[in-house]
């Protein structure tokens, strides 16, 4: 395999699809659709990142997916939605106090997840690879300003 830039993020998509479903499993008898899961957890991890396009851009979903799963989380009132000051068209997506028990279960679940997943793999390596990733992050940020 070539160490690209595209490879790598081929790699965190899978794992993300992996882990994903991981929380549909774990979260079976919630009634939420492993989309709803992934923009929960993302809208709470991320909070400034709450457009609809954006969430397509970083959860490499559709825009269609993206609607419908905000028209349940809406419905189920976990979510709302507030215009944008500067431009109407443009909704901002926010989690309610009501998400805030599935947020904590989500959390929770991350957290028995990664300790399960990671047990095996020393500290050193995972730091090791926030390092490796941390550098290509600078680079890219360097290449930016020379734009």
């Amino acid at each position: 395999m070539k160490n690209t830039v595209e490879n790598m993020l081929h790699f965190y998509s899978q794992l993300r699809k992996l882990y994903i479903n991981e929380f549909t499993r774990r979260f079976q008898n919630e009634n939420f659709s492993p989309n709803e899961l992934d923009l929960m957890l993302f809208l709470h991890n991320n909070p400034s990142i709450n457009t609809a396009s954006q969430l397509c851009t970083c959860l490499n979903v559709s825009k269609a997916l993206i609607c419908r799963s905000v028209d349940s989380l809406s419905h189920r009132e976990l979510l709302t939605t507030q215009p944008d000051l500067h431009d109407r068209r443009v909704q901002h997506l926010h989690l309610t106090e009501k998400a805030d028990p599935v947020i904590q279960k989500l959390l929770s679940a991350h957290e028995t997840l990664n300790a399960e997943i990671l047990k095996d793999i020393s500290p050193e390596d995972l730091r090791q690879m926030e390092r490796t990733m941390d550098r290509i992050l600078e680079l890219f940020q360097e290449k930016e300003k020379g734009d």
